[in-house]
């Protein structure tokens, strides 16, 4: 049984000669120690330095290298990949930095630099909008109807390198900055907006849908496995939205998106953090076959959720990213086998981090996580 082949007996409910392991994402700090040099494989703050810079090419070059060899390295079932910026690609209005850590560019926008995950995040949008121009409307079409091919170069190099042979996710599917990128803004306003104008987000459902049906068709002739969906709509609390917006503005556009998604061949899963115990049967009513996460520091349950959701939903999970970042050799060992011993019956389960493998972590709890998976996930 080959990677493939064990990840998709998985995902339909039947036990494959082992447990098939994989990331959603593993940060670039892990994949440096690995691999023994600097990558730009998510380097947030190097990768964001570099496109202002306009080394775009530079950029997904280390991204293909140095992905692949970590594949190869790790023995990883499944591959997880996302578009990347386009050939050429560099923002009109860079950034000059202004301080210790900060940047603005002549719009006003200001950037700042995060150390919790190495990144450079824009803190404040000078332009905000609460209502759409028909013009507004017709470009953002016009945007998800002609999609850049050349943002699929990592996607594609994964799928012709091993798609014979393993498991690709796409984790680019968009159900949320398609429809709020045309207001700017940070995320406040774009909250806001839910409760002040969602009569104009639902104008943006249209252009959503269609954004994603172009990168599945593209994907389906790339050979892709599994469509991801990776916002979060939760957080340690609960939902962030009220549920009937989510159930308006979101659930709509997820539940034609899965089905074109499955029309066309392949497996739609979700990625969320945070509680989503209100969410979850929405989630399966939208379409969903899998489930990328399980945040058990923010409520959830691995036992629950097998034994509520086992039969409808593929778990992606196992150890904690909290696990990761604290935790002794000892406690991930028992961590471990423990959601194993949960989790193995009857397959729908692929071994992860229940977010990614973070910034700060300390690679040898993953890298002890990994052996254990591949020494006792046996059928």
């Amino acid at each position: 049984m080959n990677s493939k082949e064990r990840v998709l007996e998985a995902v339909s409910h039947r036990e494959p000669d082992r447990v098939p392991v994989g990331e959603m994402g593993i940060d670039h700090d892990h994949v440096s120690r690995i691999l023994g040099r600097h990558t730009y494989w998510r380097n947030r703050k190097d990768t964001t330095l570099a496109l202002w810079d306009g080394r775009r090419d530079e950029v997904v070059e280390s991204m293909k290298a140095d992905y692949a060899e970590l594949v190869e390295k790790l023995d990883y079932d499944i591959i997880a990949v996302e578009v990347v910026p386009p050939k050429g690609y560099r923002p009109e209005d860079v950034p000059k930095k202004t301080g210790d850590g900060i940047w603005e560019n002549k719009k006003g926008d200001i950037f700042r630099y995060a150390e919790s995950n190495d990144s450079i995040v824009c803190v404040h949008r000078e332009e905000e909008k609460e209502e759409l121009s028909p013009e507004d409307i017709s470009s953002a079409m016009k945007k998800a109807e002609q999609v850049d091919e050349s943002i699929f170069e990592v996607l594609d190099y994964m799928c012709e390198r091993f798609g014979k042979e393993k498991a690709i996710v796409c984790r680019s599917v968009d159900v949320y900055d398609t429809m709020f990128e045309p207001f700017g803004g940070d995320l406040e306003h774009q909250m806001m907006l839910t409760v002040l104008a969602p009569e104009e987000i639902l104008r943006m459902q249209e252009v959503c849908v269609r954004y994603n049906q172009s990168l599945i068709d593209h994907c389906r002739k790339a050979g892709v496995d599994i469509m991801m969906q990776p916002k979060d709509f939760a957080m340690n609390t609960g939902p962030m939205y009220r549920m009937e917006t989510f159930r308006t503005l979101f659930a709509p556009v997820m539940k034609r998106i899965n089905e074109y998604t499955v029309q066309s061949g392949m497996i739609p899963f979700f990625h969320c953090c945070g509680n989503v115990w209100e969410l979850l049967e929405d989630y399966v009513a939208c379409g969903y076959k899998g489930y990328q996460s399980i945040q058990e520091t923010a409520g959830m349950d691995n036992r629950k959720v097998k034994t509520m959701y086992g039969e409808r939903l593929t778990l992606w999970t196992g150890i904690q990213c909290e696990s990761l970042i604290g935790a002794g050799k000892e406690e991930i060992e028992r961590e471990v086998l423990k959601n194993l011993e949960i989790l193995m019956p009857g397959g729908g389960f692929l071994f992860g981090s229940t977010n990614s493998v973070q910034y700060g972590a300390k690679t040898e709890n993953y890298l002890r996580a990994l052996e254990l998976v591949k020494e006792k996930g046996i059928y």
